[in-house]
């Protein structure tokens, strides 16, 4: 098997998914992030905050790459990322927010456009909720955001930008609408979860398939 579910730590944060390294939405208070973004810092800033999440919290997102048939390519073809919530302050800009005082949030999913609907977003995040389980979290919020929407709002026009994560991706891992809106609604997780975790036959099944993507 190629594809590899990795992770997050410091020895593998700087090959996160490159739009994820680009974007500090969710990393920076509002107008700080806008003002990085402009500066051409935002690389910079969000390595920061990975390295301090990871100091704090530990691992805070996994990859999924295929290192050894892309080499020299070091980037992840996705990857998911997660937090206490007050290390995600751009969260509180969204309609839906803020995030549960007693939940985690699941901020961001990045994935390659060929890569879409290959059941990756699957195996992301529910290993994402297997490490929050572990943490001890009592629940999970996520931003999802409905494809579907008639008049999305400005920070949904170019929602891979940011990492905003399909609504029907977050209902298929078992989370339930807590705020609903048109665009952005905020859905939750209660720990541990009732809907069963992929099995590990299931998540080798799903990288295994994703291999033919790979260009």
């Amino acid at each position: 098997m190629d594809a590899r579910l990795s992770p997050l730590t410091a020895q593998t944060a700087g090959g996160i998914h490159l739009q994820a390294a680009r974007s500090v939405f969710w990393e920076l208070e509002p107008e700080l992030a806008r003002r990085v973004a402009k500066a051409g810092n935002a690389p910079f800033e969000k390595e920061v905050w990975l390295s301090t999440v990871l100091l704090t919290f530990g691992a805070c997102g996994f990859n999924i790459g295929f290192p050894r048939s892309e080499v020299p390519r070091r980037r992840a073809r996705a990857t998911v990322l997660y937090c206490p919530r007050e290390d995600a302050p751009g969260a509180r800009q969204l309609p839906t927010a803020p995030v549960s005082e007693d939940a985690a949030v699941v901020t961001s999913l990045f994935i390659d456009p060929g890569f879409e609907g290959t059941g990756l977003e699957a195996v992301l995040m529910d290993a994402a909720i297997m490490d929050l389980l572990q943490k001890g979290v009592e629940a999970v919020e996520a931003f999802g955001w409905r494809k579907d929407a008639e008049d999305p709002l400005p920070m949904a026009e170019k929602p891979q930008d940011i990492g905003l994560i399909d609504a029907a991706v977050l209902e298929s891992a078992g989370f339930e609408v807590v705020r609903d809106h048109p665009v952005l609604p905020r859905l939750r997780l209660e720990m541990p979860p009732a809907k069963g975790l992929l099995s590990a036959e299931a998540v080798e099944k799903l990288l295994s398939g994703a291999e033919a993507h790979v260009s």
